[in-house]
């Protein structure tokens, strides 16, 4: 998949995280022009997909490197009049970047923990925002240029997960962070629609354990408090990812009422797992039903190596807050990751849901297709990109003259290997499974990131 990330270190790389469509690319880039597409772009999709991931500036130590821990690069690609007309991509100016390069740092405050924001990239409050959980968003344009650290007039005071879950009646948008340097440990936040800090509330949890996504419905929220469990012995040693499995530690969902205090949040016991993604999740009467990609153990092994034995699961949870009861019903036995849904669904009951179909070896990982799951039906369609080609995230975009709940279309940045370069494929997600309806080429290589966003031209034109 590519020639190994090692020229500049005279001599040949084999850490996977730096070979491949996982190294980073070297030159900011921007294409104000048409980019050739095969196909149609449909004309109703204006906007800019924008999509975050790593991509180090420089790398100190190739053998110990991980992909987690990369600079943030932002992607953006502008469907507009039924063409691609732009692609550009920039690094996240942040302190951390700004140290490594000797650069001057953002303006805005200081964060509890100097990060990358490599993970996802939002738009609210009439702003775009970079994101990692260890540290506050950083603001950018949608030029991709970076305006600051963002901390909502001063409002925030710790970290912010990357998987904050808007809420499509009331454009709030409702968030946590864990802070390892608590207590507390965990805090839960709601912004309202103009990006205005409307509630905060602390969460009794025992210690720092890394929360990276959360259930959100139309009226609670579920923590998920995993054994996986920072370890200051770990950070000490300058190790890049600083937690570890700890099945001991104790394995929980807690529901709370959105807009409450923390202290009514009701915990409730699972089997030892771990989960870094939930598909969505919604109110069924009493009970709390999330979908999520479950790990059966994770960061047991030193970095670099894969962070897990094996790729996730989709399964269902249905928490029962009042009578202490959690049952879990697996949905599928394929490796998935990367989960997402209609946005104007989110924490509401729902029928499709879109994933990377995964698989790994000892040593590595591959993203083999996107798969399409009829929750309701129980029915699932595959896409196959076709050989020496890879997927990333599914950003499903809603036609905005459809009705049902699968008129719009998937997003993916798909890697050729043969070619080394990158498309943006564009499914009609009706006819999940067939030919794409566009294959835009893009101009240059986008490496394996995280997560990214659909911003409709309505919002920043």
């Amino acid at each position: 998949m590519g020639a190994p990330y090692g020229e500049a270190y005279g001599e040949v790389v084999t850490n996977p995280y730096l070979v491949g469509n996982f190294a980073p690319v070297t030159e900011e880039l921007t294409v104000e022009r048409p980019l050739a597409v095969d196909g149609a772009v449909p004309p109703a999709l204006e906007g800019l997909l924008v999509r975050n991931g790593p991509n180090p500036v420089s790398v100190a130590d190739p053998e110990s490197y991980h992909w987690f821990g990369g600079d943030g690069m932002v992607h953006a690609v502008e469907l507009r009049d039924g063409g691609a007309v732009s692609y550009r991509n920039r690094w996240v100016r942040t302190r951390k970047l700004a140290a490594e390069a000797g650069t001057a740092p953002p303006r805005g405050p200081q964060e509890p923990i100097t990060g990358p924001a490599n993970t996802h990239v939002i738009w609210h409050g009439g702003q775009l925002l970079a994101l990692v959980e260890s540290g506050f968003p950083h603001r950018l344009t949608t030029d991709l240029d970076t305006v600051c650290v963002e901390d909502f007039d001063g409002t925030l005071t710790s970290a912010m997960t990357a998987h904050p879950h808007a809420d499509p009646d009331t454009g709030g948008l409702a968030f946590f962070g864990y802070d390892v340097f608590g207590p507390p440990f965990l805090r839960y936040h709601e912004l309202d629609s103009s990006g205005s800090l409307v509630h905060s509330t602390d969460v009794d949890i025992p210690r720092a354990t890394m929360q990276h996504d959360f259930g959100v419905t139309g009226t609670r929220v579920a923590f998920l408090d995993l054994p996986v469990v920072f370890d200051m012995d770990l950070a000490m040693t300058g190790r890049p990812l600083p937690f570890r499995w700890d099945p001991s530690a104790g394995t929980r969902v807690g529901v709370l009422d959105r807009g409450e205090d923390g202290t009514g949040t009701r915990w409730v016991g699972i089997d030892p797992c771990y989960v870094f993604h939930v598909m969505n999740a919604f109110d069924d009467g009493a009970t709390v039903v999330l979908d999520v990609c479950r790990y059966d153990r994770v960061f047991d092994t030193p970095p670099p190596g894969l962070i897990t034995p094996a790729p996730p699961t989709l399964e269902r949870w249905r928490v029962d807050p009042t009578l202490g009861q959690l049952s879990a019903t697996p949905l599928d036995d394929r490796g998935v990751e990367f989960p997402r849904v209609d946005d104007t669904l989110a924490g509401r009951p729902y029928r499709y849901g879109y994933c990377v179909e995964m698989s790994q070896t000892d040593d590595a990982q591959s993203f083999d297709a996107l798969l399409r799951y009829d929750v309701v039906r129980d029915v699932t369609a595959r896409w196959d990109p076709g050989p020496g080609r890879y997927p990333g995230e599914p950003v499903f975009v809603r036609d905005p003259d459809g009705r049902a709940d699968d008129e719009g279309w998937v997003l993916s940045v798909v890697y050729d290997a043969g070619t080394d370069k990158s498309d943006l494929v564009i499914l009609d997600a009706s006819s999940f499974g067939k030919d794409p309806d566009a294959v835009v080429h893009l101009p240059a290589r986008v490496p394996f990131g995280f997560h990214g966003s659909w911003v409709p031209a309505a919002r920043y034109r």
